[in-house]
């Protein structure tokens, strides 16, 4: 089992595997990050290096500033779309404590679409994209994604294959009915005829 399938498994149906991993762009990690860096890290180690005496004050400011970059990690990680043999899974993580889920199968999404607008975006090649469900219910979006236009091309390839697919299932499906009603009635007409 992949790794991606042990850390997500969680929001996994049976059967279900992860195929693609879409995380929002590590530049918009570094920008949120770079600000605790800054006042987390950076900061008090130049106190330190002024007024080594107050070690205990800096150590713990360091710590702060640490343990914040490690929640923007995993906001910024846990934030993602799972993209699935079955459907798409978006995850929001807003904390250590409230995590947000929503799944939509392949065959119930009516649209993707993405949008790249500004300069930092263009020139890094991120942007947002929107799954649209049928019949207008409920759409998701994953901002700042990374490659949005490739993204929305791999969605609509995992529906065309799930959508194919799911065809045959349901043709065989129907197939196998058909012969068993057939064989049943066949079988009803034979015992007719003895009597």
């Amino acid at each position: 089992m992949k790794f991606r399938n042990r850390i997500f498994s969680r929001f996994l149906d049976d059967g279900e595997r992860v195929l693609y991993v879409a995380h929002r762009h590590v530049f918009v990690f570094f920008k949120a990050a770079f600000k605790n860096f800054v006042f987390g890290l950076f900061i008090p180690f130049i106190l330190y290096l002024l007024f080594p005496a107050l070690i205990v004050a800096w150590g713990t400011w360091m710590a702060v500033g640490v343990f914040g970059m490690i929640y923007k990690f995993l906001d910024w990680y846990f934030d993602v779309w799972l993209l699935t043999n079955f459907g798409a899974v978006d995850i929001e993580r807003n904390g250590f404590f409230d995590i947000t889920s929503t799944r939509i199968e392949y065959h119930m999404i009516e649209g993707v679409s993405y949008t790249v607008k500004g300069f930092w975006p263009t020139v890094f090649n991120y942007g947002n994209i929107t799954i649209d469900k049928m019949g207008g219910q409920t759409s998701v979006v994953l901002n700042d994604a990374v490659r949005p236009k490739k993204l929305e091309s791999v969605i609509s390839k995992f529906q065309d294959k799930y959508v194919a697919n799911r065809s045959v299932r349901d043709h065989q499906a129907l197939k196998n009915m058909l012969s068993e009603m057939i064989a049943y009635h066949a079988q009803s007409k034979k015992i007719h005829i003895d009597d």
